[in-house]
């Protein structure tokens, strides 16, 4: 376990990952319900404007809300279109004890704040009203 998080950790690749899952052990001891929204938003690598732009899959990568680019950080923590989803997401960090910005490591620190994520990545990938 500890010669895979050294290499995880010199990793050039996966830096947004890191900060969601920093820990390979203390992901690989927790039962997730893993689904194609919460995966998106652990690894960054998603139905984000940004992202499909760097593979060419749109023109823009420009998030249509704000002119901002439209990556995981822009719609977790930025976006007016996640406004009232992110709202509820910051109320059950609140009640964990937990700050915003979120930091590192935060949505896999209790069953909760896990299942707070998993609520917040289904309700702003499935519903986008910009597409």
């Amino acid at each position: 376990m500890n010669i895979w998080q050294t290499r995880y950790d010199s990793s050039e690749k996966g830096n947004w990952t890191k900060k969601m899952i920093p820990s390979v052990q203390a992901r690989c001891s927790l039962p997730l319900k893993l689904d194609h929204y919460t995966t998106q938003f652990l690894t960054g690598h998603g139905d984000f404007r940004a992202k499909l732009s760097s593979f060419k899959l749109v023109n823009d990568p420009i998030c249509g809300c704000d002119r901002k680019p439209e990556m995981v950080t822009h719609v977790l923590r930025f976006c007016p279109r996640t406004l009232t989803a992110r709202n509820t997401l910051k109320q059950v960090l609140r009640e964990e004890d937990e700050a915003w910005p979120p930091r590192n490591g935060v949505f896999l620190r209790t069953k909760r704040t896990y299942e707070a994520l998993r609520t917040f990545s289904r309700e702003v990938l499935s519903n986008r009203s910009d597409r």
